[in-house]
């Protein structure tokens, strides 16, 4: 008995040691990138005063950690022999859609306090406004994603086509939400805040490819 508690007890510490690392990971980087609004301001937020230029200021927060989410739901959905095991599915499922909620909370509250203080009749439609666009899209496409993964069984969609789409719609959103990003926000045509932002889309996107790679190989293996 002792010797079986023994040869476990340095796997479950080190399972530990690397929840902390990534748990540490991630609040690092969400603070990066929330320290960018106020280092890089855009001129939008010259000639805001009041509870305009504080809404103002709260989307851009908002919709910065909505990134952050956005990439984190894709790892949690790409998944793969480390997470599972460091965390577990079960959990990782659960995450995975309690981030879903928060993710159309963020979408839904950041867009709301980019139109208030410009005035809702003012929606930012044509050519000049495509950044805001991809913005109205990639929310639609967050709205479909979680409607569809928590009422699929009341609107009798079968999991098979569920699927077909679901993962696929996650990529094009973290791509969407990336372009969007880029685009919408001058704080982002600063050198320093793009190279952020695209070498962290550039990490996922590995991530991604690794984890496709390694199931493909296991899967491969184990026939």
């Amino acid at each position: 008995m002792s010797t079986t508690i023994t040869s476990q007890s340095p796997s479950e510490f080190r399972l530990a040691i690397y929840r902390v690392v990534l748990a540490a990971a991630f609040l690092l980087v969400l603070s990066v990138f929330l320290a960018i609004p106020s280092y890089y301001q855009t001129t939008t937020l010259w000639y805001k005063t009041g509870m305009d230029r504080a809404m103002l200021l709260a989307a851009h927060y908002l919709g910065l950690v909505g990134l952050i989410l956005l990439y984190l739901q894709v790892i949690l959905s790409a998944r793969g022999y480390f997470l599972d095991r460091l965390i577990g599915p079960v959990k990782l499922l659960r995450w995975h859609r309690l981030n879903g909620i928060a993710l159309l909370v963020l979408a839904a509250s950041h867009i709301l306090l980019v139109l208030v203080p410009e005035g809702l009749a003012n929606l930012p439609l044509g050519k000049k406004f495509w950044p805001e666009m991809v913005g109205g899209a990639l929310f639609i496409i967050i709205i479909l994603l979680v409607g569809s993964s928590y009422f699929r069984q009341a609107i009798r969609l079968p999991y098979n086509i569920w699927k077909i789409f679901h993962r696929p719609a996650g990529y094009l959103a973290m791509l969407l939400v990336t372009v969007h990003v880029l685009f919408v926000s001058e704080s982002f045509e600063q050198t320093i805040p793009r190279v952020l932002l695209l070498t962290l889309f550039i990490l996922i996107v590995v991530w991604i490819i690794s984890m496709k790679f390694m199931g493909e190989h296991t899967a491969g293996n184990s026939s």
